[in-house]
C-alpha cells in the first residue's frame, strides 16, 4: 500500500505537543476530599493512571510517518515493516475507556446562559480561552464550581488539548452544568475525531518543501498519548522495548502501561519499525480485538461506530503476507469472543480476528501442557541417573514402568531388584514408588570415540536373573529427546535446555574428553553432547544431550568445546577458543545482510561482529552492554576470582539518570523524589540489568559512559568514600569543565537513591569526581569503548589496570566477538 509520505521524503518533527497531562493531578489535588471522590466516579476518573507517564513526540511522529492511503475517512492505516495497523474508533476506546455513544447537536449560544459563565467568565463577551479558564480554576473557591471547571479543564488541557490561546467551545459550560449528563456524553468520540486530525498535519504538500535534514514544525492537538499507547499494544515488540507493561490485566488498556523516557531519539523508533520489525518478525496486530471483560464494559457496549466507506486493501480478514504470531508475542491479556451484538464498524473482520485469537490461545495452550509434561518426565529421570550408582529399586509396578507421558513406552525398559537385595538400598530412597535401576537396551554398539560405551549382555547383570547390575559404576543410560512442538517464528527454541554432566558414582569428577579412550567405560562423568538434528540418534533407546550453555546458538562446534574445570586463576590474556572463532567465522561467511542471532541482550547481524573484529570502527551501546552482561555471569559463575562487592551496570543507566535530572529541574522540585521512576529503582534493587546486584550489598558500581557521538570511559562510582573516579584511556577528548557537567546528574541523582531504598542515614550531599592519571592511553580512535570494557573487567578482577595496554586490543576484539557469539567467556 502507498504512504502518504514516501520514504524519500520523510523528514524529521518540531512537533509541539498541547496535551498537558500533568494538568489532570492539578485538577485532583486542587479539589477538596469530597469532589476527589467525586472526580474519581466520573467519565474521567481513570485519567489519574496515566498523570505521570510521559509522551513520546517521536513515537507518535513515526506512527503518523507511516500512514497509508486508504479511501477510509474516519480510521487511519499505518503500516509497519510489511504489516498493517488500524488506529480506529474502536482502538481508542479500548485504549482510552471514555465513551463514544451519539454526539448531540452543540448549539453555542446555550452556554452563554451557563452559571460558570455569568459568574466567573462575565466580561469575556462570549469568548473564554483555555488559559483563562485555567486561571479561575486556580482562583476559586467555591469547591462546586472548581469541580466544573476541572472536568472542563479535562476537555482542554488532555482529551482536546489545543494552544493555550484558543476559544473554548462555550456549550462545554452548559452540559457540565448537569453532571449526569456530562458524565454519560460520547467525549470519547469527539476526542478520537479531534485526536484523529494529528494524521493529517504532515500530509499536505509543504511537507515536500522540507530536505531531510531539516524538521517540518506541527503541533499535537486532541489526546496524542492514545496513538502511542496504541503503538505499544499494536506492536507488542515496540512496547517490550521501549515502554514497561504493568502487571495484570488493567481497563482500558492505557493503565497498564508505564512511560518515562523524555527523551526518544526518531532514528532509534525510524529503525525499529522499518527494519527491526521485519528481520525479529515481530507481530503486528491488525486491530485490537477486545477481551471479555473488556466487551462488558459500559464504554464498549455503548460505543456507536463510525460509518465509512469499504476499501479491500484494508477490510479483508488477513493481510496479505499473514499473520504468524508467536508465544513469546501474545497479549498479556487473554482475548475471548464478544457478544455477537457489540457494535463495530468491521464486524465480519473482528469475528475471524477473534476466531484466529481462539485458535492461537488454544495452540499456546496445548504447547504448554504437552511440554510441561515432558519437562515433569525429563527431571524424573534426571533424578534415575542419580541412583542408577547408589543401588535404588523401583517396586513392582511402580509409577515409572507404566507410560503416563502419552508417550511409547518401548524406548526404555525398568528392572526391579528382588527383595533379598533390599539392603543395599541406601536408607534415604527406601520407600520411594519412583526409586529404580534404570537400564535401556541398545541394540546397536557405539563408537567409543563417540564417548558413549556399549551395554553388555544380559550376563552382566547377575546371578539372580532379577536385573541387578553388578557393577552400575559402569552403566551408561542413553535415552532419547521427548517430542516437541515448535512454535512457527519463535525466537526461543523449546528443546533446548542446560547441559548436566551425568555422575554415576562417588569417584572423582572427571571430564569424558580427558579420560582416556581404553578406560571410557570406567569413567565417573558421562559427557553426551547435543547433536544436530540431521544427525542425531535414531535407534530405540537413544536420546539427544540437552544443549549447554555455549551451545545455544546453531552455529557451533562441540567436538572441539573446551571444558574448563577448577579454574583458580584469572587469566585475561587467555587465546581465544579455537572452536568459537571457527563458529564465528563459518556463521560470518554464509550470513546474509539481514541475518541475526539472538544474543543475552539484543540481536545482532553480521555487521555487529564484523565491526568487533575491525580495530577501526567504534564500538556499540550494544557492544559495550553484551561484553558487560557476559563479565556479570562469568562474576557469578567464577565466584571466587571476581570482587563480589560491586554491581556492573548497562550504558541505559546513566541516560535514565540524565532523565531524572532534567525531570527534577525543569518541575523545580528539587526537594522531591518524584523524579526517581521505577527504571531506578530497579537498579538499586538489582532487577536491572540483567544479572544485576542489590546496591545494598556493594561498595562500587561500575559503568560505562558515553559522551554523545564522541568517546566512551568507564566510571567507578565509591558509594563508601562518596567519590566517583573516572577512567578515561583518552583525556584529551573531555575538557575538565565538560566532565563535570557530565557527571553532575550521576553525582546527585546516586546520593539520593541511595537514602531513600538502601539506608536513611545516607546523606544526599553531592558526590565528588576525579579522573584517573595514571593509565593506558589509546592509540587510534575506536578502541575507547574496549578499554573501558577492559577497565570495568579489569577493576572486577582486582588486576591492575595498568596491563590494559592497546597492543592487546586486536586480540581482546576478536576473542570478545567469538565469545559474544558462542553465549559465553572463557574464565
Amino acid at each position: 500500500m502507498e504512504y502518504f509520505i514516501d520514504v524519500e521524503e520523510r523528514v524529521r518533527g518540531k512537533i509541539s505537543n498541547r496535551c498537558k497531562l500533568e494538568i489532570i493531578n492539578e485538577v485532583y489535588y486542587g479539589l477538596d476530599s469530597k469532589h476527589q471522590q467525586k472526580f474519581t466516579d466520573s467519565c474521567f476518573g481513570h485519567l489519574l493512571s496515566v498523570a505521570e507517564m510521559k509522551i513520546s513526540l517521536q513515537i507518535i511522529h513515526q506512527c503518523i510517518v507511516r500512514a497509508v492511503r486508504t479511501l477510509k475517512e474516519n480510521e487511519v492505516w499505518c503500516k509497519f515493516g510489511n504489516k498493517i495497523a488500524r488506529f480506529g474508533l474502536e482502538e481508542f476506546v479500548l485504549i482510552t475507556g471514555l465513551k463514544a455513544g451519539e454526539l448531540e447537536s452543540e448549539d453555542e449560544n446555550l452556554g452563554l446562559q451557563s452559571d460558570l459563565i455569568q459568574k466567573y467568565f462575565k466580561k469575556s463577551k462570549g469568548k473564554v480561552v483555555r488559559k483563562q479558564l485555567l486561571i479561575a480554576f486556580r482562583r476559586c473557591g467555591n469547591q462546586a464550581d472548581k469541580f466544573k471547571m476541572g472536568l472542563l479543564l479535562m476537555l482542554a488541557y488532555v482529551l482536546l488539548s489545543a494552544e493555550e490561546n484558543t476559544s473554548l467551545n462555550l456549550w462545554w459550560f452548559h452540559v457540565v452544568d448537569n453532571f449526569d449528563r456530562f458524565n454519560s456524553y460520547a467525549w470519547g468520540k469527539r476526542s478520537y475525531e479531534y485526536t484523529r486530525g494529528i494524521f493529517n498535519q504532515i500530509k499536505g504538500e509543504t511537507v515536500k518543501k522540507y530536505e531531510r535534514n531539516e524538521r517540518y514544525p506541527y503541533n499535537f492537538h486532541g489526546f496524542p498519548l492514545a496513538i502511542m499507547i496504541w503503538a505499544f499494544e499494536a506492536i507488542p515488540g515496540l512496547g517490550k522495548q521501549f515502554a514497561h507493561r504493568l502487571e495484570g490485566d488493567r481497563i482500558p488498556r492505557m493503565s497498564g502501561w508505564d512511560f518515562q523516557q523524555t527523551k526518544l531519539d526518531g532514528e532509534t523508533v525510524s529503525k525499529f519499525l522499518d527494519t527491526d520489525i521485519q528481520i525479529m518478525q515481530l507481530m503486528v496486530k491488525r486491530t485490537l480485538v477486545p477481551s471479555q471483560e473488556e466487551a462488558e464494559e459500559e464504554f464498549y457496549q455503548g460505543m456507536t461506530p463510525l460509518d465509512d466507506v469499504e476499501d479491500s486493501r484494508v477490510d479483508k480478514s488477513l493481510d496479505e503476507d499473514g499473520i504468524e504470531e508467536s508465544e513469546e508475542d501474545e497479549p498479556s491479556v487473554p482475548m475471548h469472543q464478544p457478544p455477537r451484538d457489540r457494535p463495530s464498524s468491521s464486524q465480519d473482520n473482528n469475528i475471524v480476528e477473534v476466531v484466529r485469537q481462539e485458535m492461537r490461545e488454544l495452540e499456546s495452550r496445548l504447547v504448554r501442557v504437552i511440554n510441561g509434561r515432558c519437562d515433569h518426565i525429563e527431571a524424573k529421570l534426571d533424578r534415575l541417573l542419580k541412583l542408577v550408582g547408589s543401588g535404588a529399586s523401583q517396586p513392582q509396578g511402580g509409577e515409572f514402568q507404566s507410560d503416563k507421558s502419552g508417550f511409547h513406552s518401548e524406548t526404555r525398559r525398568f528392572h526391579t531388584y528382588s527383595p533379598q537385595h533390599e539392603d543395599n538400598i541406601p536408607e534415604e530412597n527406601k520407600g520411594r514408588e519412583e526409586d529404580c535401576v534404570f537400564e535401556v537396551a541398545v541394540e546397536k554398539s557405539v563408537n567409543v570415540e563417540e564417548q558413549v560405551t556399549p551395554i553388555q549382555g544380559e550376563g552382566r547383570r547377575g546371578s539372580t536373573g532379577q536385573g541387578m547390575l553388578s557393577n552400575p559404576s559402569t552403566a551408561i543410560v542413553v535415552y532419547r529427546e521427548m517430542p516437541r512442538i515448535l512454535i512457527p517464528d519463535s525466537k526461543h527454541r523449546l528443546g533446548e535446555q542446560e547441559a548436566v554432566d551425568v555422575v554415576m558414582s562417588n569417584q572423582p569428577e572427571q571430564s569424558a574428553e580427558s579420560c582416556p579412550k581404553d578406560q571410557v567405560g570406567e569413567s565417573s562423568t558421562i559427557l553426551l553432547e547435543d547433536e544436530t538434528d540431521e544427525e542425531s540418534p535414531k535407534g530405540r533407546g537413544q536420546r539427544k544431550r540437552r544443549k549447554g550453555k555455549a551451545l545455544r546458538t546453531p552455529w557451533t562446534n562441540p567436538l572441539k568445546r573446551r571444558k574448563f574445570k577448577n579454574v583458580t586463576v584469572y587469566d585475561p590474556f587467555r587465546e581465544v577458543d579455537p572452536a568459537k572463532v571457527s563458529d564465528l567465522k563459518e556463521w560470518m561467511e554464509k550470513a546474509s545482510p539481514r541475518d541475526a542471532v539472538a544474543l543475552a541482550i539484543c540481536d545482532a547481524g553480521r555487521t555487529f561482529f564484523e565491526d568487533l573484529h575491525d580495530q577501526s570502527r567504534w564500538l556499540t551501546g550494544d557492544h559495550v552492554d553484551s561484553a558487560l552482561f557476559h563479565i556479570r555471569e562469568r562474576a557469578v559463575k567464577y565466584a571466587n576470582l571476581f570482587r563480589q562487592d560491586c554491581a556492573v551496570l548497562d550504558s541505559n543507566f546513566w541516560q535514565i539518570v540524565e532523565n531524572a535530572f532534567e525531570d527534577r529541574l525543569n518541575t523545580g522540585r528539587k526537594n522531591s523524589d518524584d523524579a526517581f521512576k521505577k527504571m531506578l529503582v530497579d537498579y538499586v534493587e538489582g532487577a536491572a540489568p540483567v544479572l544485576g546486584k542489590p546496591w545494598k550489598t556493594c561498595r562500587y558500581l561500575y559503568l560505562p559512559y558515553c559522551v554523545p557521538n564522541s568517546h566512551w570511559f568507564a566510571v567507578e562510582i565509591d558509594l563508601q568514600e562518596r567519590q566517583i573516579h573516572i577512567f578515561d584511556s583518552l583525556t584529551s577528548m573531555v575538557r575538565e569543565a565538560k566532565l563535570g557537567n557530565y557527571m553532575k546528574p550521576l553525582k546527585v541523582v546516586v546520593p539520593r537513591l541511595m537514602k531513600k531504598y538502601v539506608n536513611d542515614n545516607y546523606s544526599t550531599s553531592m558526590f565528588t569526581h576525579h579522573r584517573s592519571k595514571k593509565l593506558p592511553v589509546q592509540d587510534n580512535g575506536s578502541d575507547c569503548g574496549l578499554f573501558t570494557v577492559k577497565f570495568i573487567e579489569f577493576s572486577l578482577a582486582s588486576l591492575d589496570l595498568n596491563l590494559v595496554q592497546p597492543k592487546h586490543m586486536l586480540m581482546w576484539r576478536q576473542k570478545m566477538a567469538a565469545e559474544i557469539f558462542a553465549g559465553e567467556f572463557d574464565p
